[in-house]
């Protein structure tokens, strides 16, 4: 969400320069770190996702009210306690059907993604975005962070086997970039917009650790471009950035001693990895559901 403060990222030519920029210098970095400084790779994972990440979803109150015509965004039970509920029910259904959620969450999670950069492109050139052409960009740019070796073992804890065996680990990843390199072409005559998918596949072969390759794409890609739509349509919020973003700190606050809970049981033998990776892709659910249209809560 850098920049969203700047008439530089008012425009939304310069919003895809700069995401593309903040990609590649933030790839760059992870390079070095893995080279030089293994263990600074997850401490800056944590930290996108603590400073950009988490304030992308402590928004939601806020867009939300806009989104349905009350410009205050008042952070009330109204909308905190049916949002918070519904993390709970989502990780509630992580545990119980474990694949059949799993499923579900990379699907949803590609369209949002997919719409989120879709919708900057609509801006750059004029056009609707799809549904499906949403879904399609999304699932290009993630499937070789999904399908990368290290990632191929925590979806076999949710029980998706999709490695072919250790002698040929490696070919899901490159099935998925061949694929991402071909779509990439195709996406970028449609769209204009075939370098996003190509960051994907660079992310995935060129950042040793998973959580900070994810974190990359998450904080400074889709983050960032996500509400920017919103932002130009009141260009009021988008003058008052700062406080915008202290108001999201209570909610922001929520998130964290949830998390925090979390990874208390975890570390108390409570709950097992996969519980706890669970909660967090349950986080995202309900936030996805707002910010789409899915589901509204009352504001009043």
């Amino acid at each position: 969400m850098f920049g969203l403060a700047f008439p530089t990222f008012r425009d939304a030519h310069n919003v895809r320069r700069w995401t593309l920029a903040l990609l590649a210098a933030g790839t760059l970095l992870a390079m070095a770190l893995g080279h030089w400084m293994p263990a600074a790779q997850a401490p800056l994972a944590v930290a996108l996702i603590m400073v950009i990440g988490l304030q992308h979803g402590a928004l939601d109150h806020i867009l939300h009210a806009h989104i349905h015509g009350d410009p205050e965004g008042p952070l009330r039970q109204s909308f905190v306690l049916p949002y918070v509920a519904g993390i709970g029910l989502c990780w509630a259904a992580f545990e119980w059907v474990p694949p059949l959620m799993l499923g579900v969450f990379l699907l949803v999670s590609a369209y949002h993604f997919g719409m989120s950069h879709l919708r900057i492109d609509a801006m750059r050139r004029n056009t609707a975005p799809s549904p499906l052409a949403g879904t399609v960009m999304g699932l290009v740019i993630i499937a070789p962070l999904v399908l990368r070796p290290d990632a191929l073992a925590v979806l076999d804890t949710y029980g998706w086997d999709l490695s072919p065996g250790f002698s040929k680990r490696f070919l899901p990843l490159q099935l998925a970039s061949g694929a991402g390199l071909f779509l990439a072409v195709f996406l970028h005559r449609q769209w204009g917009t075939g370098w996003l998918p190509l960051a994907g596949v660079v992310l995935a072969w060129a950042v040793d650790d998973l959580l900070l390759a994810f974190a990359l794409y998450f904080a400074l890609c889709h983050s960032r471009e996500a509400f920017f739509e919103e932002f130009v349509e009141r260009q009021s919020v988008a003058r008052d950035f700062k406080a915008l973003y202290v108001r999201s700190l209570p909610l922001t606050a929520v998130f964290t001693a949830m998390a925090g809970a979390v990874l208390w049981a975890l570390s108390a033998g409570l709950i097992g990895e996969r519980s706890a990776l669970s909660f967090l892709l349950a986080g995202t659910l309900p936030h996805i559901a707002v910010l789409e249209g899915w589901v509204t809560a009352r504001l009043r």
